[in-house]
């Protein structure tokens, strides 16, 4: 009996190395919770792309919108363990729904497991150039004396709660026009549709260049490396300690081996240092990152805890 026992550690210990070594069998699948188009999708193309080339098997990206990014992230969650599948996400359906919905069919804290934090954007307000404001002082005076309509990827986004967090801290009445991901938010801004959109940086980058969206202000505490000369919300008065970013995560299904995680972790970190992922990166005025696996999900555990005072302090919830 002992020695059938001893026997069979010997057979898992062996197959652990075994698994790491041959893994990735099959495509592996991306699973981004938003449209096409949007911060998150910009970041898992560049990532897919790469790590395809690394390991010689397809990396796809599937894009799964819905529900506050819910419904991809509880793809990945809830998922077959021999799928194959990982989730590239947002702060919403892993850092801010939980606060938010009183149900969820995941939990992001334990049913998801933290490979790596893969880069972050500040979020920005930009707004079609026919907004009689160009500035987040003028915004503010001019949202305050009559309704100005912003749009977002989403009910419950950070996006969304970084203009409710507005109204709160200073009186306006920015209202809320909610999108089914970033791409649709920003294209009816471009278009006129709405005359502002807060939205992650990728999304946008390309539109401030042309002219056809005006910064107004970065949410981060501090500028954007890539736009130095758009101020933060933070320097307005009376808003100093305005810092909201938009951040990208690599994460998967808890129960994942952990040698499968640590390949993943280790390849897609050794991406993020290459000058070609870092410079298409860097021209979505998105700033890599690569973090170890306990780093990421403490960087989690603090999101959550910051999101759910903010929440207390906008009194937002959901259904």
């Amino acid at each position: 009996m002992i020695r059938t026992l001893l026997l069979g550690l010997c057979l898992l210990s062996d197959a652990a190395p075994t698994l790491a070594q041959n893994w990735p069998v099959r495509p592996v699948r991306f699973i981004v919770p938003y449209p096409a188009g949007g911060g998150t999708d910009i970041v898992a193309r560049v990532l897919a792309q790469r790590l395809g080339d690394t390991f010689g098997q397809v990396f796809v990206v599937e894009n799964k919108p819905g529900a506050s990014g819910m419904i991809g992230a509880q793809a990945v969650a809830k998922g077959n363990p021999d799928d194959h599948a990982f989730l590239v996400a947002s702060p919403a359906e892993i850092a801010l729904n939980q606060n938010l919905f009183k149900d969820m069919a995941y939990d992001p804290l334990t049913d998801l497991t933290p490979v790596t934090l893969l880069a972050w954007t500040p979020l920005v307000l930009a707004a079609h150039p026919s907004l009689p404001a160009s500035s987040m002082a003028e915004v503010i005076t001019l949202a305050s004396s009559q309704a100005v309509d912003f749009s977002s990827p989403g009910v419950g986004s950070a996006h969304h709660l970084a203009g409710e967090y507005i109204n709160k801290l200073k009186g306006t009445r920015l209202m809320h026009v909610p999108y089914r991901g970033a791409g649709p938010a920003v294209s009816d801004a471009v278009s006129g549709h709405v005359k502002l959109t807060i939205s992650g940086m990728p999304p946008v980058v390309q539109f401030m260049k042309a002219g056809t969206l005006k910064a107004i202000a970065v949410t981060s505490k501090l500028r954007s490396p890539a736009f130095p000369d758009t101020p933060a919300v933070a320097e307005t008065k009376g808003l100093e300690a305005f810092d909201f970013t938009n951040w990208f995560g690599l994460l998967a299904r808890t129960g994942t081996p952990q040698p499968v995680l640590d390949k993943l972790a280790t390849a897609a970190v050794e991406a993020l240092k290459e000058p070609k992922v870092r410079e298409v990166l860097e021209t979505q005025a998105a700033v890599p990152v690569g973090n170890t696996q306990a780093e990421f999900r403490e960087f989690i555990r603090s999101e959550s805890a910051k999101y759910a005072k903010i929440v207390e302090i906008t009194g937002i919830t959901m259904k």
